[in-house]
């Protein structure tokens, strides 16, 4: 079913920090051998983070407020074969690997572009990345929320914009530069929203800051990184505690 994963609302507040499971222990030290962290949170899948040894460790700091997610979505710039799997603590560094979140294990499984997995269930202030070998393939993290979507009425449509600019000579003949590659665009009518759907859809407009932050479109069978316009998900009451509403997605390059 068509459906968006949107980050947790906390997400990009704090950079992650980079480190590793202690020997023998199920404690988490911050080191440097994670490199270019912060690229895990950056909002863009241009530049790979590096898990260059086994149970090298990313640390999230969704808050001690506000901070639920029931799903994970990873890009990858490459294939790969090795473990990563997913803790969470109310505790910084003591005792996390003790706590993993059920359902969040990727093993094997790693293709290139975005691997997802949903039905968990974290609230929790800390959330700790374990790699299990040699992973230097992330380009993205995105810990969030997934929200089917429902009511859309037959005047949806998608296309592709083509990133090309058309200049014209003196002498009438045409010139064309192209930008960048195509971006595709989908675009929704919601009709008769419910009250409990239209405060799930505030709630994905709120955690992504209307077109600030990207997320993930499922179209039934691929996930896109796409960006919301700024005039989507506003309101229009047709009935009392019924809405319509519309959604514009433009698919990100990186």
């Amino acid at each position: 079913m068509a459906h968006f994963i949107y980050p947790n609302a906390n997400l990009y507040d704090t950079e992650p920090v980079g480190g590793e499971q202690t020997g023998g222990t199920n404690d988490f030290a911050a080191n440097a051998d994670v490199t270019n962290e912060a690229r895990l949170t950056d909002v863009s899948t241009a530049t790979a983070a590096g898990f260059p040894a086994n149970f090298d460790t990313v640390r999230f700091d969704l808050g001690s407020t506000g901070n639920s997610f029931d799903s994970i979505a990873i890009n990858a710039n490459a294939s790969d074969t090795d473990d990563v799997n997913f803790y969470n603590s109310s505790s910084a560094t003591s005792g996390v690997f003790a706590n993993f979140i059920s359902g969040s294990g990727f093993s094997a499984t790693f293709t290139q572009g975005w691997n997802v997995r949903t039905d968990m269930s974290s609230a929790v202030q800390y959330v700790f990345m374990r790699g299990g070998g040699e992973l230097n393939i992330f380009t993205e993290v995105i810990l969030g929320t997934k929200l089917n979507l429902t009511n859309v009425t037959l005047s949806g449509n998608e296309g592709k914009n083509f990133g090309n600019d058309i200049t014209t000579s003196f002498g009438g003949i045409e010139f064309s530069n192209l930008r960048h590659d195509a971006k595709r665009f989908y675009n929704f009518d919601l009709s008769f929203i419910s009250e409990s759907y239209k405060t799930s859809l505030e709630s994905m407009r709120d955690a992504v800051r209307g077109s600030h932050y990207k997320f993930l479109y499922y179209d039934g069978s691929t996930y896109h990184y796409v960006r919301m316009s700024k005039n989507s998900l506003q309101f229009k009451e047709v009935a009392f505690g019924v809405y319509d509403t519309k959604i514009s997605l433009v698919e990100q390059l990186s």
